[in-house]
């Protein structure tokens, strides 16, 4: 008996043993995960910036290599049916995103997570005046903040600073950025109710019209809202990464119909607001800006909007049209 009491202890003893062993190697493969984790984003972090290219073609295909060297994004997408703008029936009776929404936003800095902050600072109604706070001021300002410290729209600015556009004074940049895509403007009547990013990066509506929408964060966050009802697909260009590509479709938002409109689908904001920014800096007399961003060749449409002696941006977005 006591022999088996032996035995029983010695096997309990290994078996803790061997756990704990377990725990180590399990803790130490953990450590060393992060440790090359970090060490890869200080690299990729602090490699010297490409040469500004001459082109803005070229420079989107260096925008979009950066770009594809992270994927943040978790998410499902459901094209369904093909569809055409002038249909009235639904061809998609599931909605267009499956998307986490505590993913987007769980690192609190990220500019995703900044971004979608701003969502619920705008009223919808063109024809209802904007009030700005101090705190959605300074949120406009983090965002902005963050978007600049990416590698993305550093590159975009050194191809502003290369054509002359801007200086290398961070201050420039950032008023740059802040003057063409958060200074409010009238569309109409005189009442001061939109501005670029409204536009392009979430919706507005003018009399019973959906206007941009040119955001695909913000059409899976109004989808998952309920507010945006997908109806299906008109054309759309693989990128070459999966679920990433842009995309021309049709939907009801608030029950109103945009028969069509388009958006990239599962790139970041700063990769969005860098292609609108130097396509519409640099293109003259609105003309498409034609971009290449992996397998897909498109155009960015720009469109200006004169304020009060500043050019900004009336629309911008995705064109593939052949």
């Amino acid at each position: 008996m006591q022999a088996t009491n032996n035995i029983n202890n010695t096997s309990n003893i290994d078996s803790e043993k061997c756990q704990k062993l377990k725990r180590f190697v399990i803790i130490a493969l953990l450590i060393t995960i992060g440790i090359l984790s970090w060490h890869f984003y200080e690299y990729f972090q602090s490699k010297p910036l490409p040469q500004p290219p001459d082109d803005v073609l070229s420079l989107s295909k260096s925008l979009y290599a950066e770009e594809s060297a992270s994927s943040p994004y978790i998410y499902k997408l459901n094209l369904q049916g093909r569809t055409t703008s002038g249909a009235h029936d639904d061809k998609a009776p599931k909605s267009l995103f499956e998307l986490h929404q505590d993913l987007l936003s769980r690192d609190a800095n990220s500019t995703t997570a900044l971004l979608l902050r701003l969502f619920n600072n705008y009223e919808l109604d063109v024809a209802v005046a904007e009030h700005v706070t101090p705190e959605h001021k300074e949120e406009q300002h983090e965002f902005l903040r963050a978007i600049m410290q990416t590698r993305i729209m550093k590159l975009a600015m050194r191809y502003l600073m290369h054509k002359g556009i801007v200086s290398s004074d961070y201050d420039e940049q950032f008023k740059l950025l802040q003057d063409l895509w958060f200074t409010p403007y009238s569309r109409g009547g005189g009442i001061v109710g939109s501005s670029s990013f409204e536009h392009v990066f979430m919706a507005e509506i003018r009399n019973q019209n959906v206007l941009g929408l040119h955001n695909w964060l913000y059409f899976a966050e109004q989808e998952q809202q309920g507010r945006i009802d997908y109806k299906g697909w008109l054309k759309h260009l693989e990128m070459g990464k999966p679920n990433q590509m842009v995309l021309n479709e049709r939907h009801t938002f608030y029950g109103i119909t945009k028969p069509s409109n388009s958006f990239l689908v599962g790139t970041s904001p700063e990769l969005g607001m860098s292609l609108y920014t130097v396509c519409f800096l640099t293109t003259e007399k609105q003309e498409p800006c034609p971009i290449q961003l992996g397998h897909a060749r498109l155009s960015i449409v720009s469109h200006v909007w004169e304020w009060k002696g500043k050019r900004l941006i009336a629309s911008a977005y995705p064109d593939i049209t052949p």
